[in-house]
């Protein structure tokens, strides 16, 4: 039981500090993605098609975005993102509905198509709006 404690101090302190550097880079990758103005980010494959900041009025923006099926429509909105229409024939981009928290990330797989939310958000919605099943 006693087997998995033995080792040199200097083990142990090498250990210690790596996993406080693993706790470091957590709460760093955290924060950068949390910096600046709530923006969505429109990908295809590792290409940015464009970058939009949320409105904050009730503005609505459509971002047509060429994929390798077809295109997609996107909407970005005061109330986050989502897709409208899509080519692929699961549609489960479209199901998963409005994403509006940092780090959040919504995607068309069958077309390449990916969107993410950057930015500085209310920290209690963000608590309240984790999905597991889809994050």
């Amino acid at each position: 039981m006693w087997i998995c404690f033995q080792g040199s101090w200097a083990d142990r302190l090498l250990l210690a500090l790596l996993m406080g550097g693993i706790i470091w880079l957590w709460f760093f990758i955290q924060h950068s993605l949390n910096i600046g103005e709530p923006t969505a980010f429109v990908y295809h494959q590792d290409q940015l098609l464009a970058k939009y900041p949320l409105p904050r009025d009730g503005q609505v923006i459509h971002v047509p975005a060429n994929g390798e099926i077809g295109t997609s429509d996107i909407e970005i909105s005061k109330h986050g993102i989502r897709f409208v229409s899509s080519p692929c024939t699961t549609h489960y981009c479209m199901l998963s509905g409005h994403k509006n928290h940092a780090g959040a990330v919504i995607a068309c797989v069958p077309n390449h198509i990916m969107v993410v939310l950057r930015g500085s958000f209310d920290r209690q919605q963000d608590k309240l709006m984790f999905d597991a099943v889809t994050e």
